[in-house]
This record gives C-alpha cells, sequence and structure tokens, in this order.
C-alpha cells in the first residue's frame, strides 16, 4: 500500500493530479459525445470532405452502406458474401491504381 501523505505540499500536489485528471477526463468525454449528439453535423461534414478530396482517401455513403450490409449478412451469403468482401477489400487500391 502506499505510505500516508504527510505533508501539506504533498496533499497539494496529490490535488493538483486528481484535478489534472478529472480535466482529462471531462475533455475526453466532451470529445467522444461530439459524434453521438450531432449526427446529422457528422455525416455533412463527410460528404463535403468528399467532393474537396481528389484522392478518394474517404468512403463514400455506397460503401459505408455495403460495408455495414456485408458485416450483418456476409456470412449468410456463403460464396457471395466472402467475394463482395474480398471486393469491399481491393476496391480502394483498384481505385487508386485507376487514377
Amino acid at each position: 500500500m502506499s505510505l500516508p501523505l504527510s505533508t501539506s505540499s504533498d496533499l497539494a500536489m496529490r490535488k493538483d493530479l486528481i484535478r489534472l485528471r478529472m480535466e482529462m477526463h471531462r475533455q475526453q468525454i466532451l470529445y467522444h459525445r461530439q459524434p453521438l449528439t450531432h449526427p446529422l453535423q457528422r455525416i455533412k461534414h463527410m460528404m463535403s470532405n468528399r467532393g474537396a478530396s481528389r484522392g478518394g482517401d474517404t468512403k463514400g455513403p455506397l460503401m459505408l452502406a455495403a460495408t455495414a450490409t456485408l458485416a450483418l449478412f456476409g456470412p449468410r451469403l456463403g460464396k457471395v458474401g466472402k467475394l463482395a468482401r474480398l471486393g469491399l477489400t481491393f476496391y480502394p487500391l483498384i481505385r487508386k491504381l485507376r487514377q
């Protein structure tokens, strides 16, 4: 176990450390809460970035929908699901090679 804090400076340092940790956790909660509280703003941001980027780094809405669908129903589709998942995996590489 830890030794009891005897001096007032040790107690003050411990209080400061706890305050800093609490502030860090508060900032983390605010950061991770943002996409959950404003989903439409996030989608709007994704769509505006898609038009601005010419490299094709961002996935389009159709790719996101296909990925989500295959994640849910892929194992039930058998060989077709495996081929579709492979296609989604290699699609960004093929797209980069074509450009």
